[in-house]
């Protein structure tokens, strides 16, 4: 049986894959969603895309995972033009989409098995992950025994196992309590060192965009989903947020969801819907 002495030995530390959006548009019936005319995701970045419901956001997450695929333009995945599914590529929802039968540990282990791992190695792999999110005490339980922020760190783990290049984030920790968020971002944030994944991620919250972002791309809906502003945050982590730059910055972001949300109560075409989400 192979051995694992931390976390280090199973860690790619490769580098991240690189997105970019060229000049896209994707529509819905007569409904144009969402265009992004220059895009780029840079390798080993955080990438948070912020904008109110409606605008846009889950559309390009789509993209970037060659789940759906523009009616005009492009999106590369490291240089070449995306015409399936995106390589390497792991996806994290509000919902954990664990095997309930399964413990935590098998399911870290399912995908590393589906990799061709041998059971004792795709165990002791299984276990290390589980560590690094706090989890390796609760190895044997099952989802239904767990809390939710406990779930949403096994689908974390899990995902993390896979090695991916790029991780997109649909809002993963929403459904969670205010100091299970918290935790949740931390628990991110060191695995996104250990992996050196891209993550382009999305939230409503203005606060989890400034703890964790490289980059936010500001999203607006009207007169339909666009880049509104790319804002590179040069804050350093840890960050805290009572840093007055910091709270500039989330004053900044605060005005322009506020913005957002007085167009959509006096436009009724910017009503949410499931596909312009």
């Amino acid at each position: 049986m192979g051995t694992v002495n931390s976390m280090n030995d199973i860690a790619t530390h490769s580098v991240g894959a690189r997105l970019e959006f060229s000049n896209i548009r994707k529509s819905f019936g007569n409904t144009v969603s969402v265009e992004a005319d220059n895009l780029t995701i840079e390798p080993g970045s955080l990438t948070v895309l912020l904008g109110r419901s409606g605008c846009g956001k889950t559309t390009l997450l789509n993209l970037a995972a060659g789940l759906d695929f523009p009616d005009h333009g492009s999106v590369s995945y490291d240089n070449q033009i995306l015409q399936g599914p995106a390589p390497a590529t792991a996806l994290i929802f509000q919902t954990h989409n664990l095997f309930p039968w399964m413990t935590a540990e098998e399911n870290v282990a399912f995908p590393l098995r589906n990799q061709g791992m041998a059971k004792s190695d795709a165990q002791e792999h299984a276990r290390q992950y589980l560590k690094q999110v706090g989890l390796e005490s609760f190895s044997g339980h099952k989802p239904s025994q767990l809390s939710g922020g406990m779930r949403q760190r096994i689908a974390l783990a899990r995902t993390i196992a896979t090695k991916p290049r790029l991780l997109l984030l649909d809002e993963p920790f929403s459904a969670l309590d205010m100091q299970t968020r918290r935790m949740m971002q931390r628990y991110l944030l060191s695995v996104w060192n250990d992996s050196a994944a891209t993550i382009l991620m999305i939230t409503h919250d203005l606060h989890e965009a400034l703890m964790l972002a490289d980059r936010i791309a500001l999203m607006a809906s009207s007169p339909r989903g666009h880049i509104a502003e790319i804002m590179d945050i040069e804050l350093t982590r840890p960050r805290n947020p009572e840093d007055p730059a910091f709270r500039a910055i989330q004053q900044q972001l605060d005005r322009f969801l506020e913005h957002e949300t007085l167009l959509a109560e006096h436009d009724p075409t910017l009503e949410s819907t499931d596909q312009q989400k």
